[in-house]
């Protein structure tokens, strides 16, 4: 009953995102990728993976990374932003304490889990996978940049002889490399490309809905 609760918010956050990407804060790369990943939620897990492979979310340290680039329709104040931001970040954070790394004027940092991505139960052995995620908030004077990132799968594997725990770049397993588990680390990555977009979309319209776009007029650069 829980999964499929889960299961359900998620399919709802994904349409309320879906349909709220544009605002004071605009993308076309992500509106964009939205409209490529809503062509990857049908079929066999192994056809998704395939799919979602293609959209080249893997970055080169191995890990599923989404980062976009959120530009303004004005010149931001950059105080009420991050205030904007550590907002979001308690109200999608259960322990927001325990889940921020850092917070700055400019950039806040946040780390936590995606649980049981992945599972696979038989007589004699249960497998699950949970995902470390982190989620990295930016700001220049005319755009933000957010990065969402799944580091490491953490597996758990319980059978006869004991439980133990591994943590497993996605780049080192299924769909990219031929591992055991298949199943369970395809049902992984279709679940935390899912997870990571709907964080990028979550916090883009928590950042329309609640940013005052008033000027600050601070001096843009142009570093990213």
């Amino acid at each position: 009953m829980k999964r499929l609760l889960s299961i359900m918010l998620l399919a709802i956050s994904w349409v309320y995102v879906n349909a709220q990407v544009d605002g004071f804060f605009t993308c076309p790369e992500y509106k964009a990728d939205i409209q490529e990943y809503n062509k990857t939620t049908k079929g066999s897990n192994k056809k998704r993976c395939q799919m979602l492979m293609k959209l080249n979310h893997m970055n080169d340290d191995g890990e599923i990374q989404y980062q976009y680039v959120f530009h303004a329709k004005d010149t931001l104040n950059r105080a009420q932003l991050m205030e904007t931001v550590k907002r979001w970040a308690k109200t999608n954070y259960k322990n927001y304490e325990k889940s921020t790394i850092s917070e700055t004027d400019s950039t806040a940092d946040y780390t936590g889990y995606f649980l049981n991505v992945g599972q696979v139960t038989g007589a004699f052995k249960a497998v699950f996978i949970n995902a470390i995620s982190y989620v990295r908030v930016e700001v220049k004077a005319d755009r933000i940049r957010i990065t969402a990132t799944v580091r490491h799968y953490v597996l758990a594997q319980g059978g006869v002889s004991g439980a133990k725990t591994a943590l497993t770049l996605p780049r080192d397993v299924y769909p990219y490399t031929d591992s055991s588990n298949q199943s369970t680390y395809a049902q992984a990555y279709i679940n935390c490309n899912l997870n990571l977009i709907t964080t990028v979309g979550s916090i883009l319209l928590y950042l329309n809905k609640n940013y005052p776009s008033f000027s600050a007029k601070e001096k843009k650069d142009d570093d990213w």
